[in-house]
């Protein structure tokens, strides 16, 4: 099929390219960390991660690229047109000078130019914690108990209690790393559960491996095993959730361990007033307590094209436990979850067990690494009040972006100009907004400097 608009032509390697890399990345047992996509630094772009994905991060450096290329192609040919054999390429070199000569990429260019834009109008600085009647202050915690204290290559439940009750007063939400304890059947499991919820305040996300019946076994005598997490608390006799891993690493854990077909649940955990709060402050009555929608997902599964994709609403906070083997890989990890957090607008609590895990709070503001390798801490973050549970646009549609990308391609010569009106009316409406966003600068900076003070994480060694 012959592309005859110029436009058409120059958008067709960008929708390609997003197409391509959206494909690999639910093909592949890896997901997104088999992909090229880019996941670091914040860059002019990634305010378009909530509405459409990493898709758009793709579409927009092969966009780059055209524009790039057409620039280098229209000094090349201009300039030395007889490297071309006339009589051999007459039509090609008429396509290209056709192509050049038209608008397409200037208007492109444009469209790239007037997307960054919003880049410099929005922060994404996290929420003051101590201004109560916007933010709900909330203190998570990642238990990594260090080989210093317990002198145990093998961490027991013990260990992992021990470590927890040392947290319990000042963090909210405690997690264990992704396998952090181990259970060679469902009764033995339950019994551990118990132990912790007598033992801890705080609600807990404990992860661990169990040893279950094979349900493919009609005698019962197969086990198999799993990884997975329940979150608990002392007010409530059994987990108010349950998640198993879903996507296992090839041959290092998909000979050893059963994936589980679930997607996550949600529950809304519920908060009473702090103590230096008053309750009628804190929240209406009748019960003056907040809740905090919470949802869990096992490492891999971070790098999995849209693993929220089934949730009904928006959490506030994901629990994210994981066990990487090197550095680098933790690191990649890291990203992948900071990624997710993004597209679905969350804050994304990562506990990385590993050697050299990389662990911290990424989304809400929140990017930076808080802890590498053994030894747990704790951070305050801040939760919209009231919390909007709307997921967002990519939580709501997945890629559906790339039919945009290809009604690019395919919308002749219509599309063009209609793409330059709606860039200019979109920069027209994005400027009418710096009046009123001028208008509260010197609040917003006041509260963004008081995030900063309240955001350094709190390393705990008692």
């Amino acid at each position: 099929m012959r592309l005859n608009s110029s436009w058409a032509q120059i958008t067709l390697f960008p929708a390609l390219w997003a197409t391509l890399w959206c494909t690999v990345a639910y093909i592949n047992p890896l997901g997104h960390l088999s992909t090229w996509s880019l996941n670091d630094g914040s860059g002019a772009y990634r305010w378009l991660v909530p509405f459409f994905g990493p898709v758009s991060q793709d579409w927009v450096v092969a966009a780059w690229a055209v524009v790039c290329s057409q620039a280098v192609g229209a000094w090349f040919i201009f300039e030395s047109p007889t490297l071309l054999p006339v009589d051999e390429h007459a039509a090609s070199l008429s396509d290209v000078q056709s192509i050049l000569s038209s608008h397409a990429p200037s208007i492109l260019l444009l469209a790239l130019m007037s997307l960054s834009i919003p880049s410099f109008l929005l922060d994404n600085f996290p929420l003051p914690v101590s201004t109560i009647s916007t933010s709900t202050p909330l203190t998570v915690g990642c238990v990594l108990p260090p080989f210093q204290r317990y002198q145990h290559h093998s961490l027991t439940l013990d260990d992992y209690i021990s470590e927890s009750k040392k947290l319990q007063n000042s963090a909210k939400f405690l997690l264990w790393p992704e396998g952090a304890v181990s259970f060679n059947s469902e009764a033995e499991r339950d019994a551990g559960f118990e132990q912790v919820r007598r033992s801890i305040t705080s609600y807990v996300g404990v992860s661990f491996e169990e040893t279950f019946t094979d349900p493919r076994d009609p005698n019962g005598s197969t086990g198999s095993k799993r990884t997975g997490i329940a979150v608990m608390s002392n007010s409530s006799a059994s987990p108010y959730l349950f998640y198993y891993k879903r996507h296992l690493v090839p041959i290092a854990e998909s000979f050893s361990l059963t994936h589980s077909p679930l997607p996550p649940g949600l529950f809304d955990a519920v908060l009473s007033h702090p103590k230096d709060v008053s309750p009628s402050k804190w929240a209406p009555g009748p019960n003056h307590t907040r809740s905090v929608p919470l949802t869990t997902s096992i490492c891999l599964d971070f790098a999995a094209a849209s693993p929220f994709s089934d949730l009904k609403s928006r959490p506030a906070l994901v629990l994210a436990p994981a066990r990487t083997w090197d550095l680098s890989v933790g690191y990649a990890m890291w990203l992948q979850a900071r990624q997710r957090a993004e597209e679905i607008g969350t804050i994304v609590l990562w506990c990385d067990g590993g050697k050299g895990g990389v662990s911290g709070v990424a989304g809400g503001g929140y990017s930076e690494i808080a802890q590498v390798g053994t030894g747990s801490w704790t951070k305050t973050v801040g939760i919209p009040y009231p919390f909007n549970d709307r997921r967002t646009f990519f939580a709501q549609f997945g890629d559906i972006a790339l039919l945009l990308f290809w009604g690019f391609v395919f919308g002749k010569y219509s599309l063009g100009p209609f793409l330059y009106f709606s860039a200019l009316k979109s920069v027209l409406w994005i400027w009418t907004q710096v009046g009123r966003l001028r208008g509260t600068s010197s609040k917003a900076v006041s509260q963004r400097e008081e995030a900063v003070r309240d955001s350094s994480p709190l390393l705990v060694d008692l």
